[in-house]
């Protein structure tokens, strides 16, 4: 995971053990749950997201750092995308 601060930053989480691409408003936390994931969506093609996780209202998730594989920058059209859903 970066070593610098995330702080509600749109980004594109991949998760180690799970097919889900995720993304969110990233905030890292000073403890497990290390980090917060808020308006989150799965991303299901380039240009195709939707609500996550499915079944619930409820779109803000924690996730412990041992379940993040890597942070990313979203692509411009995912972002622009994400940022009107």
């Amino acid at each position: 995971m970066d070593e610098e601060m995330i702080l509600g930053q749109v980004k594109l989480i991949l998760l180690k053990e799970r097919r889900e691409y995720l993304i969110g408003k990233v905030t890292q936390l000073d403890e497990e749950p290390s980090l917060l994931i808020e308006n989150c969506y799965e991303i299901k093609e380039e240009d195709v997201i939707i609500p996550f996780p499915p079944f619930t209202e409820q779109r803000d998730l924690f996730l412990t750092s041992e379940s993040i594989f890597t942070i990313l920058d979203p692509s411009p059209k995912l972002a622009e995308i994400y940022e009107k859903a």
